[in-house]
């Protein structure tokens, strides 16, 4: 099994939109003008600099912020679900993936921090996935308790990352631009992008976004810049090179049984076509979790549907998978994905397991683990959504 070339493409795509890359490709200081993408700002000209950064990237992104600009860093907010202490800024410990009386907590001292800024203050504000569950004021005559079953039903029902924002913002106090209309001073906003065709008005739900303001927003880091690194990666390096390299998609939006339909024929095309090939897909498959469901998640389940629709043919012996989350999550469990190749039917005869019992219990995670081919990274302090790797080797 090729675990190691997989594990070797994920990582080069992983690491181009990890929070060193993306703010040291962005932010550079020269003497007192600070650059951020496109623009420069004379430090000597404004008051005070400010950073805030919010989301599952929001602790390392503002760590490299750090980095470059110390003290010059006059104060901010960053609020993650990691843990650890900031030199400069100070950092909240919130909840992910769903609502709780922390992200209330982050919601009010935020606000309370935004509003201090004065018109002749600058700030950068970081922004990445997972911020919608992590920050959080919900509107008037809303308590936590009604806001938490709303959140954990809309997460449970299979809809897209869109329409789940969209309710979101209609029931918050912060998303949707109404943060940015509590700020005073001029700001950036530097994006990772976790959502399908990088749309702004759903990344974290949008709390800077489509405001009366209108704050420049940038789009730093997403799955297509990912796949690239990836992909030129494997077409540049001089041992083993493949015969084709190919990204199919960097938008994939499908159910879990659609795109496993999907990447099958795909790989059956390439298949007769090539003797060696890589096939890179990004996005974000949907799945409706059961009631009484296992562990997993929707790579893993991704995964286990691509092992279902290939068990009459099984996959080529030269051929291996590897679905994964860039976050380092799947779903309610400790991995972020899992690996598929053509040894692994005989492990399901030799464990006795029932494929499509796991399945119907979105208890993908509990089938891989078992067979030892569940891929475990940790927190990976970045998110744009999911790669899909496809390799065939001699």
């Amino acid at each position: 099994m090729s675990r190691k070339e997989l594990k070797t493409i994920f990582y080069k795509a992983l690491n181009k939109v990890k929070a060193k890359s993306i703010i040291n490709d962005n932010i550079y200081l020269e003497k007192s003008i600070l650059n951020i993408v496109d623009e420069k700002i004379d430090l000597d000209k404004i008051a005070n600099l400010y950073i805030f950064a919010l989301g599952k990237a929001a602790f390392s992104m503002a760590r490299e912020c750090e980095n470059i600009l110390g003290s010059k860093i006059k104060g901010g907010l960053v609020i993650s679900h990691s843990k650890g202490d900031l030199k400069y800024l100070k950092h909240f410990t919130s909840t992910h993936p769903k609502v709780s009386k922390k992200s209330i907590e982050a919601g009010n001292l935020l606000l309370k921090k935004v509003k201090k800024l004065k018109k002749e203050d600058r700030f950068i504000f970081l922004l990445s996935g997972g911020a919608s569950a992590m920050v959080e004021k919900p509107i008037k005559g809303l308590n936590l308790a009604d806001f938490k079953k709303i959140s954990s039903s809309l997460l449970t029902s299979g809809i897209d990352i869109k329409a789940l924002n969209t309710v979101r913002k209609s029931i918050s106090r912060i998303k949707g631009g109404k943060l940015a209309n509590k700020i005073k001073a001029k700001g950036t906003v530097l994006v990772l992008s976790d959502v399908i065709g990088d749309d702004l008005n759903t990344i974290g739900s949008a709390p800077m976004y489509n405001s009366k303001q209108n704050f420049k927003h940038h789009i730093i880091g997403n799955n297509k810049i990912a796949l690239k690194e990836a992909k030129n990666f494997l077409e540049n390096k001089q041992k083993n090179k493949l015969e084709k390299v190919k990204i199919l998609t960097t938008t994939l939006e499908k159910t879990s049984q659609e795109a496993s339909l999907y990447i099958i024929k795909k790989i059956q095309e390439y298949d007769k076509k090539y003797e060696t090939f890589c096939l890179l897909l990004g996005g974000e498959t949907t799945t409706i979790v059961n009631e009484n469901s296992g562990f997993g998640g929707r790579n893993q389940e991704l995964a286990l549907r691509l092992l279902i629709e290939y068990k009459l043919k099984k996959l080529n012996k030269n051929i291996s998978i590897l679905c994964a989350g860039s976050d380092g999550i799947d779903g309610h469990s400790k991995a972020n994905g899992a690996f598929l190749d053509s040894d692994i039917y005989e492990k399901i005869k030799k464990e006795n397991l029932d494929e499509n019992l796991y399945l119907q219990n979105s208890d993908s995670n509990t089938f891989f683990k078992k067979l030892d081919y569940d891929f475990t990274t940790g927190i990976t302090g970045t998110n744009v959504m999911d790669f899909i790797i496809v390799l065939k080797q001699k």
